[in-house]
């Protein structure tokens, strides 16, 4: 299942502070100081009943990057993807990239269709 285009969907035009936060598949190449990226990294099928599955699961990723503190744009994602349906299990460690001057953390979650 491509939840793609949930993703991009939910996360359009996404604003936090008065200040648009742009999210891009895998890879973002902009100017922002702040931005978003995000993958999916496992599918499954999921409740099965004769011989068959009758949904999928599968989980995701939002990678924030952000140049200053993103604790509110981490809040904001959460409960972004609550309000579209995913569900958020776990972040991983928050991290700076030296190379780069950015922060990242990874957000990971769950869709079900």
């Amino acid at each position: 299942m491509n939840i793609n285009p949930l993703i991009e969907t939910a996360f359009k035009d996404f604003t936090v502070s008065s200040k648009v936060i742009p999210i891009s598949f895998m890879r973002y190449t902009g100017i922002a100081t702040s931005y978003l990226t995000y993958y999916t990294w496992l599918e499954q099928p999921k409740d099965f009943s004769d011989d068959d599955y009758h949904s999928e699961l599968v989980n995701g990723t939002i990678d924030i990057f952000s140049t200053g503190n993103f604790k509110s744009i981490l809040e904001a994602v959460k409960q972004k993807l609550k309000q579209n349906g995913f569900t958020w299990t776990d972040n991983g460690p928050e991290t700076y990239e030296d190379d780069t001057a950015y922060y990242h953390v990874p957000v990971n979650f769950y869709y079900v269709g």
